[in-house]
């Protein structure tokens, strides 16, 4: 596979994981806000199901083709990829946080979503944002 073909699936992958970040920090921040109605329980269960099946495999293929684009192109000794590298850190824990905190909501409705998870779809948009001007002007 040639190299364009890697980062063009790479950026699809990109696409799908950020997608799937926002909608569970936007349903977070959301139930922050309103409480856990009866209608939420599908919601949860819906997006629950959409990380597990869809943003959680997009993420393992950001980090695999990442790493291969990496080493095929030689950037890992580049600083603007170590800066990227923490942004997409931050992501992936953020993914992890959410995700948990979204099984143990479902699981405990009674149970309470910390208030900082509001700031957190502004916390991905930042993130990306960084991202994409590293790629994109590859500073330093």
């Amino acid at each position: 596979m040639t190299y364009l073909w890697l980062k063009a699936l790479h950026t699809a992958a990109v696409l799908v994981w950020v997608g799937g970040l926002f909608t569970q920090s936007i349903l977070l921040a959301a139930l922050v806000r309103s409480g856990m109605e009866p209608s939420s329980r599908s919601l949860i269960a819906s997006v629950r199901q959409w990380d597990s099946r869809v943003t959680m495999p997009a993420m393992l293929l950001v980090w695999a083709l990442g790493i291969a684009l990496g080493v095929l192109s030689g950037s890992f000794s580049k600083s603007w990829l170590s800066a990227k590298l923490v942004f997409v850190v931050i992501l992936s824990g953020l993914n992890g946080m959410q995700a948990g905190m979204l099984r143990r909501y479902s699981s405990r409705p009674d149970s309470r979503i910390p208030g900082f998870v509001r700031w957190f779809p502004g916390l991905i948009a930042l993130s990306v944002l960084a991202i994409a001007i590293l790629v994109t002007v590859k500073p330093g």
